[in-house]
């Protein structure tokens, strides 16, 4: 009679430290997906930016200048509020880069 090697099951025993581990990673993985989206976002914000600064001063001469500027105005506040975002996102992805080396 020949007795078969149990296999352990791995599925059961699962290292917390591991799983702590991974979750970081994908946490991390994460963050660095929303940044490239956000940056994306920055940029076709610019286009948009671009092409509305453009468009309507000579599209609406007889208009205000509130209404010839305002969107491109718009775009540009968003424009610097994106970009303090995305500012305070890399520092915090450097630090929690460097908190994983350690």
């Amino acid at each position: 009679m020949v007795l078969r090697l149990r296999q352990p099951e791995r599925r059961r025993f699962k290292s917390s430290m591991r799983e702590t581990h991974r979750r970081q990673r994908e946490y991390y993985y994460a963050a660095v997906s929303v940044l490239v989206v956000k940056i994306f976002l920055f940029v076709f914000l610019g286009v948009l930016g671009y092409v509305s600064l453009r468009l309507f001063p000579y599209r609406f001469p007889e208009g205000t200048f509130a209404m010839r500027y305002g969107v491109s105005v718009l775009v540009a506040a968003f424009m610097l509020v994106l970009l303090r975002i995305i500012y305070s996102n890399i520092k915090d992805l450097r630090e929690a880069r460097r908190s994983r080396r350690r």
